[in-house]
């Protein structure tokens, strides 16, 4: 037979110490209206017995949990895991913690996420929306409640008194297929992600500016959109993409460095040199593009950066929150084309 062990509770100390709950409570919170001979047999008789704080409790209390909700589309990306990296990173450095929660993708998922969050009693909330989300409905309705918000990445839209977190993708994109077009390549081929999903969208779009205006016509068989949202599926994809092309690419721009990586994968396996025969470029610069043979090129996204910046942001919030005069602000963070052995 398995016993369970009661959890300690105030009472259990002061039936102990034959004193009141309300001094036990005091006593713990080393309140100088206990005397400390009283106080230093609480703390001795509540570490004797095992006694651990009820967080929720004293939340209710003093209205803060110093907890962060964190919610992101997946957990298997490197940049959402150094995202959570600099959140943690400034989140700690100022006494708070996080939370992470992933919203698999899915806006129903987002929306049970964030009523988890709400019921959790966390301080505020940083998240990157799902390409699933047009409706903003909830995140206005959580603002409205007045819980601290910050949006970092796809963001389709901007939510009234919450911050946003980007950078600019339409304007890194163009750099990168610029770079390819200055080093003689025009057969350049796109690997997107999915097509729903606004970053992709405007990576999309600078890829096709710097085709336009370097005039170079753009070849719908070069363009690969992934359906996939998972990892072990999106390789087959870029596998049946370049097995399938009639005309051979000279270049790539792959708009995440996993598709910049399964990209010379495939291309090296099928006996093409890189860069010789194909430059590739990625997106991201997670420290994955340095371990593959030849190296990526790839344009360098502050990941770590922009989430120690949204974690700031919200700190801020929660210190402004009665300053009716504070701004929320936009931040675009810069990114840097970081040149490597695939170009």
């Amino acid at each position: 037979m398995i016993f369970k062990k009661n959890r300690v509770k105030l009472e259990d100390i002061a039936r102990k110490l034959n004193v009141s709950i309300a001094t036990v409570s005091r006593a713990l919170d080393n309140n100088p209206r206990v005397k400390l001979s009283t106080r230093e047999a609480v703390f001795k008789t509540a570490k004797m017995m095992g006694y651990m704080p009820n967080q929720i409790a004293k939340s209710l209390n003093s209205g803060k949990t110093n907890i962060i909700g964190v919610l992101i589309p997946r957990y298997d990306e490197p940049f959402f895991i150094e995202v959570c990296r600099g959140i943690d990173y400034y989140a700690r450095n100022h006494n708070y913690k996080i939370l992470i929660s992933s919203s698999r993708n899915s806006y129903a998922s987002e929306k049970e996420n964030l009523i988890y969050f709400e019921r959790s009693l966390v301080d505020g909330i940083i998240l990157s929306p799902t390409h699933e989300t047009k409706n903003m409905d909830h995140l206005k309705n959580l603002v409205k409640k007045g819980i601290p918000m910050v949006l970092f990445d796809n963001i389709t839209e901007k939510i009234k008194g919450a911050d946003h977190v980007s950078i600019d993708d339409k304007k890194s994109s163009f750099s990168a297929v610029e770079f390819l077009i200055k080093r003689g390549r025009e057969k350049i081929a796109f690997i997107g992600g999915i097509k729903q999903k606004k970053v992709f969208q405007d990576r999309f779009s600078g890829y096709l500016n710097a085709l336009n205006k370097y005039k170079i016509p753009v070849d719908k068989n070069l363009i690969l959109h992934c359906d996939s949202l998972h990892r072990e599926f999106e390789e087959k994809e870029i596998l049946n993409f370049f097995e399938h092309l009639q005309i051979k690419p000279d270049g790539v721009f792959a708009s995440t460095d996993n598709y910049g990586l399964l990209t010379m994968k495939t291309l090296l396996k099928s006996g093409l040199k890189i860069p010789e025969d194909v430059s590739v470029i990625g997106f991201g610069d997670v420290g994955l593009g340095e371990l593959f043979v030849p190296t990526l090129t790839c344009i360098a996204q502050p990941s770590f950066e922009m989430g120690k910046k949204a974690a700031e942001l919200l700190i801020n919030q929660f210190n402004q929150s009665e300053d009716p005069n504070y701004k929320k602000r936009t931040i675009k963070l810069a990114t840097r084309l970081v040149e490597r052995e695939s170009t």
